[in-house]
């Protein structure tokens, strides 16, 4: 017997046992391969530069794998045990790694889908007055009269009730037809009609108007329709990586569900411009009360700007592209209560309080589940912060005088809210893991409703990355640049009811500072500037100061 034939057995066995371990690491090597490039352009469709780089990498690693495999297979041969159990080890890193880079791009797709959301949804509601004996849709006849608002395009003020209408035989004739949802309200309270079709939101809506702060209470529901439509995205063809414009639009409400109906109340509207060129952005808070033409609605009439949420984003920015000369690139609705997860996500925000105050929680309860802040500069935990960007006036009867003892209004409200905005920008850049990440994605994806599609989303999500990389290496704690605007104006009362009449003389500076923000009109220098050491600097609100009516 040959003396070398046990040690050759020996040898094919290893070479056995090397093959049939290295084409099962082969195999889940290229799967792993394959997701990897899937998620890639899953991740980035609009296939960018670096997303070329990406696959070209992974091509040439491809081929790298192929060579490295033919050697492998030669030192398995030549039983170089030490070469081959390192090009073992090499493989299952390399997946390793792939894995972790695949699965984790999967998550902040998922996140960010969630967040552009391609479906929008719409509610409608059949209201009466509580004391009304109709409780239900069959309980009408021929006498009673319905409200409806008159817009053909307002699909939860006409277009699903006529859905209604015509499901459940309801005579036409029947049909009142109003040009704004608060007049049909007030025939509404005054008995004018029996019952009107109004957004499934209608509470939230109407709660924060003068006389229908129980509107709850007042009345019910003996219908609902709901129904989801493909959202209209942003026909605006910047990216976020070129100065923008932004519109935020805060839901105050007790519910957890944004995206069940598009209309909303509309007394918290910013409208942020922001350069990622310089870092810098402006903030305008615009007074729920501002008189403007109302440009949704058939007659274009002048109303509170707060009354286009019931029409519906595209409205409300429709609204205020009008009256300021500003266009606006994108929305975005965010829902009060999630204010108060993403703050505590982010750890609190930073805030010097100007006053103490009480106010509800986000339940909108008094009593044990009241809210106390004092005064001075503070960290603000979720509840806290959204109690701030609330309040809007003392509230002696549930608080005591020690913490009434101030004045607010919707003005000081939106100042308020603006601190809010910068404290949480600014809390940005203490993010350190990919857990909080995740987190503050999740919370977003439940509260954030937009018309920004998804590949511009990347690019966005894309340009905050390297913002907050870049912002590590900066001791200032304001990394973002922020201008605080003002509208100023006056006083107006019409038929009994107030309105705020905005100046054109304050208008003008906002939206000049604006337009200088956004790269479309050259600033003016100040050659009447001076300075005195003896003087402290302050930092003036453009827009505010006194102006002629």
């Amino acid at each position: 017997m040959d003396s070398n034939q046990f040690p050759l057995e020996k040898k094919k066995k290893k070479f056995k046992k090397a093959v049939l371990l290295l084409f099962p690491l082969l195999i889940i090597y290229y799967l792993s391969s394959i997701y990897f490039v899937k998620e890639i352009y899953y991740y980035n469709s609009s296939k960018s530069f670096m997303t070329y780089v990406v696959y070209a990498s992974i091509i040439l690693t491809a081929l790298f794998m192929v060579i490295f495999t033919i050697r492998g297979f030669k030192c398995i041969k030549k039983n170089k045990t030490k070469s081959y159990v390192w090009y073992f080890i090499f493989i299952i890193i390399f997946i390793i790694c792939e894995l972790f880079v695949s699965i984790n791009i999967s998550k902040i797709s998922n996140s960010l889908s969630k967040i552009t959301n391609k479906e929008a949804g719409y509610s409608t509601s059949l209201v009466t007055l509580s004391s009304s004996k109709i409780n239900k849709i069959n309980d009408f006849d021929d006498e009673n009269l319905i409200g409806m608002i008159s817009d053909t395009n307002n699909v939860e003020g006409y277009k699903l009730p006529m859905e209604i209408v015509k499901s459940k035989k309801i005579d036409k004739k029947s049909i009142v037809s109003y040009d704004d949802f608060t007049s049909m309200l007030a025939d509404l309270y005054n008995k004018k009609i029996d019952a009107m079709f109004v957004s499934s939101s209608y509470v939230s809506m109407f709660a924060s108007l003068d006389g229908y702060e129980n509107i709850g209470n007042d009345t019910k529901v003996i219908y609902e329709k709901n129904k989801k439509v493909i959202k209209k995205t942003s026909e605006s063809n910047k990216t976020l990586n070129e100065p923008f414009t932004l519109l935020i639009m805060g839901v105050d409400s007790t519910s957890t569900s944004l995206k069940k109906s598009n209309s909303f109340n509309g007394d918290t509207l910013m409208l942020i411009t922001f350069n990622p060129n310089t870092m810098n952005a402006t903030i305008l808070s615009i007074p729920r009360d501002t008189r403007v033409p109302i440009v949704c609605t058939r007659s274009k009439a002048k109303n509170k700007i707060n009354t286009t949420g019931a029409y519906g984003a595209d409205c409300v920015m429709d609204t205020i592209t009008n009256f300021t000369g500003i266009k606006i690139d994108y929305w975005v609705k965010v829902n009060f209560k999630g204010v108060v997860s993403l703050v505590d996500a982010l750890g609190g925000v930073d805030i010097d309080v100007p006053y103490s105050f009480c106010e509800q929680n986000s339940n909108r309860d008094f009593g044990n589940d009241t809210i106390y802040i004092e005064k001075g500069r503070q960290t603000l935990n979720g509840e806290q912060a959204l109690a701030f960007a609330r309040n809007r006036h003392p509230w002696p009867q549930y608080c005591g005088k020690k913490y009434s003892k101030y004045t607010s209004n919707d003005f000081i409200r939106g100042q308020n809210q603006q601190q809010i905005v910068k404290a949480m920008t600014n809390k940005l850049k203490d993010v350190r893991s990919l857990s909080q990440l995740y987190k503050l994605l999740d919370i977003a994806g439940d509260n954030l409703d937009t018309n920004i599609d998804k590949d511009t989303m990347i690019t966005g999500f894309d340009t905050f990355k390297n913002i907050i990389f870049n912002s590590k290496n900066i001791n200032s704690e304001d990394f973002v640049g922020t201008q605080r605007l003002y509208l100023s104006g006056y006083d107006n009362t019409i038929n009994g009811i107030y309105y705020f009449e905005y100046s054109t003389e304050s208008l003008k500076e906002v939206v000049d500072t604006m337009k200088i923000n956004l790269e479309i009109k050259n600033p003016e220098m100040d050659k009447e500037f001076s300075f005195s050491i003896n003087s402290p600097y302050e930092d003036t609100q453009i827009g505010k100061g006194t102006y002629k009516k």
